[in-house]
């Protein structure tokens, strides 16, 4: 039984007792996420080098807690999208499924985190089948958000981005249009019933969709901050760099995401923040910016990741007996 926020954190939550072999096999699966995060560092090292030579040290340092902003957003958006789908999490719980799944987008695939989510709120007595489809409601979402965002902000601030990627005005729509709650109702126990499992015990409401649709529209605008403050490091102009980032970096992420097969999008999404970016720094500078901009998110996944862990083994429930 999942607990609320309401609960004292004195009256924990019952876990599911775990198996040894799911014991293992998380331990090795961590094992591997941790390796591939740490490998996208080393892919990029020596250009990080040059990068952090060309920026001044203050940029890279003032854009870091946006970026760690915009994550703690994202756990918010993802808890209120479990709450609405009748699975409420207390903080502590949501943010140990949340981000340590986070690290499941290093490994080539766009599955990983989803699974890795379905397994840890397993423990908590949350059926499989609400997790997964929070974990692909919640790509929709920010799909949803951060296209429109960029077509909104790219055709003043980087028209040529908005000319390379302007296939984006006609995938928006059905992300859109998804959102609405009945649709989403309808298609959702159409496909629960194609792999034969029982429809939503509780349907998606207006109200919790455009309260995780707020949230990540402010994921999308401190990720966007972050990569301005790069920008301004690099002798950008404040005024017009900062559409360009906030739409360039909403564009990036949400292509990213379509890019399935790539870890965290690699590649795809820094490529097209620097075609945002291009508009407002030299080529050379724009892919500067995407490339310190994701070792930031990365190291921010990779601390996030690291408190949970140690939270998890410090706890007086892991003590030995």
């Amino acid at each position: 039984m999942t607990v609320r926020d309401d609960v004292p954190e004195s009256a924990p939550a019952q876990p599911k007792p775990a198996s040894s072999w799911r014991t293992r096999l998380r331990t090795v699966v961590l094992v591997i996420v941790l390796v591939a995060a740490a490998a996208a560092i080393a892919r990029n090292w020596r250009e990080l080098v040059e990068a952090l030579g060309e920026l001044s040290p203050w940029a890279v340092v003032a854009a870091s807690p946006f970026s760690l902003a915009a994550m703690i957003i994202s756990l918010f958006t993802w808890r209120s999208l479990m709450a609405d789908f009748g699975a409420p999490l207390r903080r502590g719980d949501a943010a140990r499924i949340f981000y340590l799944s986070q690290l499941g987008k290093y490994i080539p695939g766009s599955i990983w985190s989803m699974i890795s989510q379905a397994e840890l709120a397993r423990d908590l007595h949350v059926p499989r089948r609400t997790t997964l489809t929070v974990g692909v409601l919640t790509i929709v979402i920010a799909q949803g958000i951060g296209l429109p965002l960029a077509i909104v902000t790219l055709p003043f601030a980087a028209p040529n981005a908005a000319e390379r990627y302007w296939w984006i005005a006609l995938v928006a729509p059905l992300f859109l249009a998804v959102l609405h709650p009945k649709l989403l109702t309808w298609l959702l126990n159409k496909v629960l019933r194609l792999v034969r499992r029982p429809p939503l015990d509780h349907p998606p409401s207006w109200r919790g969709l455009l309260r995780t649709a707020a949230l990540q529209a402010g994921v999308w605008l401190m990720f966007g901050l972050s990569a301005w403050i790069l920008v301004i490091g690099l002798g950008g102009s404040p005024a017009e760099a900062l559409p360009a980032a906030i739409g360039g970096y909403a564009l990036a992420h949400c292509v990213g995401l379509l890019a399935v097969g790539l870890p965290a999008g690699a590649g795809v999404r820094d490529l097209a923040l620097a075609a945002a970016l291009s508009s407002v720094l030299s080529a050379p500078q724009a892919l500067v910016v995407a490339l310190v901009a994701r070792m930031i998110i990365t190291v921010v996944d990779l601390l996030l990741a690291a408190i949970q862990i140690r939270r998890r083994t410090s706890s007086p429930a892991n003590a030995p007996a």
